[in-house]
């Protein structure tokens, strides 16, 4: 059943991108893409032999399709990407950098939250991060923030890791002086 609703969805998904995906002059071979954002959900009604009738609807995961102009042979690969939100309330945290210090040394989040984290660089002329880790060896990323020049502002947007544990943050330009605990409850 679940294939066949795929099978359909994507069959529903090529037929849409060869009928609004493209414009151009038939026969110049000039193909311009016209980008569509789309969201599908498919419902499939089956009839079985016991005369039960079964409804489904599944979304569409992130999709590529070829689609190939028939007069230029040119294929033009279209994404289409199903927005995911993380689960949970949103938590802010705001963080701070001035002579090469955060103004804390832990950072604590719920499991799976969307967290933002509100970093002020407050050091003149100097670059800072804010980067949280698995451990303190620093080697499994769970988010790395852009190095931003002080004095600058900026919104770090990432999602908790599932898994409850303390992991390690700090800053990737002072790796030994700036750093703390990221407490996952």
């Amino acid at each position: 059943m679940h294939a066949m609703v795929r099978l359909l969805a994507l069959g529903a998904l090529v037929a849409f991108v060869m009928a609004a995906g493209c414009t151009g002059e038939p026969g110049t071979g000039t193909v311009t893409p016209t980008p569509t954002p789309i969201e599908m959900n498919v419902t499939v009604t089956e009839t079985e032999t016991a005369n039960e009738t079964v409804n489904e609807t599944e979304t569409m995961p992130e999709t590529t399709v070829g689609v190939v102009n028939e007069t230029s042979n040119e294929t033009i690969n279209e994404t289409e990407t199903e927005e995911i939100e993380p689960s949970g309330e949103s938590v802010t945290f705001d963080l701070s950098a001035l002579n090469n210090e955060f103004n804390t040394d832990e950072i604590s989040v719920p499991a799976g939250a969307p967290v933002i984290i509100n970093f002020d660089n407050q050091d003149e002329g100097v670059d800072h991060n804010f980067a949280a880790y698995k451990t303190d060896a620093a080697v499994e990323v769970i988010f790395r923030g852009d190095v931003i020049t002080g004095p600058a502002e900026v919104s770090y947007t990432f999602t908790a890791p599932e898994e409850p544990g303390t992991y390690f943050f700090r800053c990737d330009v002072h790796p030994t002086q700036m750093t703390g605990d990221f407490i996952v409850t």
